[in-house]
């Protein structure tokens, strides 16, 4: 008997399950997109968070404005300004994907470019 006991001690733990490991944070991937207007070549860029990427230009700072707000783009409030013409060039930006697994449908027109970019605190960028 002692030697069944000593053998058990002897045999390696059970390696971890993915049962036993914590699920990851869901994606976080938006495609934003900001119409062309009569002066305003329009973009389109991809956004990732948890970690940042894509090919927007600002990923960083694009996900902390968005993680303020919980990915709701209606909450964005715009806390800077810019230089913005009063010249009326309409411009309609649309942000689909998903946000921490949530669904994203957004959708906005602005007078101007630069009207969207400052009022989504420059989420959204030409």
């Amino acid at each position: 008997m002692a030697t069944a006991g000593a053998a058990a001690l002897a045999l390696p733990a059970a390696p971890a399950t993915a049962a036993d490991e914590p699920a990851p944070e869901p994606q976080s991937r938006l495609l934003l997109t900001m119409s062309p207007g009569v002066f305003t070549p329009g973009s389109t860029f991809s956004l990732e968070c948890r970690p940042p990427g894509g090919d927007h230009p600002d990923p960083v700072a694009a996900c902390a404005e968005l993680a303020a707000v919980d990915g709701d783009f209606d909450k964005l409030e715009p806390t800077g300004t810019m230089g913005c013409h009063t010249v009326r060039d309409p411009v309609t930006v649309t942000a689909t994907g998903t946000w921490h697994g949530r669904e994203v449908s957004y959708t906005e027109t602005f007078a101007s470019s630069c009207a969207a970019i400052v009022a989504t605190n420059f989420v959204f960028r030409l």
